[in-house]
């Protein structure tokens, strides 16, 4: 078993033993959808997509906010490793720093990939989501999408002097996205001040191109620059990450 392998063996083993977040960040999406699926039938109609069901507009705007959500795991497998010591003691065993975090980020995709899977599966089964475009471009944004989240929690590790901090900045900046990036609220139906703004968030894009498979039948060429402005923030989000390591600063540890 490789050190990232095992890196990642032991945090399942703590996900087994408290799997109540996971569970929750499945859950409550799916109930969600299940509440607002009808209301957005009608606002299928008003933009003209009058085959759509209002599936086609919860599913993925509920899956990109609870995949953020998710990040909320990540950073707290990553600060638990600071209350175990467990980034001072890497050091003088086999394993290195990158291992560990390999293992950590090796977590982060698995869970947000994972949970964007039953959300579109439960979707598709239950509520009437129907996927008009390719399957192959749908799963490219997905893990697009997985690498956004996973580089973002990393940037806000670094970035928070504690625990509770890095999970407050979390939940406001992901519920900022959310508003945004039309995630819950088309952006056609939004200001003109808010389309603006909508473009600078990763959610937009993530939106844009979700909707562009769902609902307008698209391919992996119509997807291609939603994609690009995912890496595009997942590089920003890691070079900020890579950045304030290099400062050496709120930890006692070098990545």
């Amino acid at each position: 078993m490789t050190p990232v392998v095992a890196v990642l063996h032991h945090d399942l083993i703590w996900l087994r033993r408290d799997p109540v977040p996971f569970v929750t960040l499945l859950l409550t999406p799916c109930l969600l959808m299940s509440f607002t699926a009808p209301l957005y039938a009608g606002v299928a109609s008003r933009l003209g997509h009058e085959g759509a069901s209002g599936a086609d507009f919860s599913v993925p705007g509920m899956a990109l906010m609870f995949a953020f959500f998710m990040g909320g795991v990540i950073k707290e497998s990553i600060f638990r490793e600071f209350e175990l010591h467990t980034w001072n003691r890497v050091q003088v065993s086999g394993a290195s720093a990158g291992d560990l975090l390999g293992g950590k980020i090796l977590l982060g995709g698995m869970l947000v990939l994972g949970q964007s899977s039953v959300l579109f599966l439960v979707g598709g089964l239950l509520l009437g989501l129907n996927v008009r475009g390719s399957m192959v471009a749908l799963i490219v944004l997905l893990v697009g999408v997985a690498v956004c989240v996973v580089s973002f929690s990393l940037a806000l590790c670094t970035l928070a002097r504690s625990r509770s901090q890095a999970f407050a900045y979390d939940r406001v900046i992901t519920l900022v996205w959310t508003v945004l990036g039309g995630a819950l609220v088309p952006i056609e139906l939004m200001p003109s001040w808010v389309r603006a703004l909508a473009t600078v968030t990763p959610v937009h894009w993530a939106v844009s191109g979700l909707r562009e498979v769902i609902v307008g039948g698209g391919g992996l060429r119509q997807v291609l620059l939603s994609v690009a402005c995912l890496f595009a923030f997942s590089l920003v989000f890691c070079a900020i990450a890579l950045w304030r390591v290099s400062k050496k600063v709120d930890r006692g540890f070098r990545w």
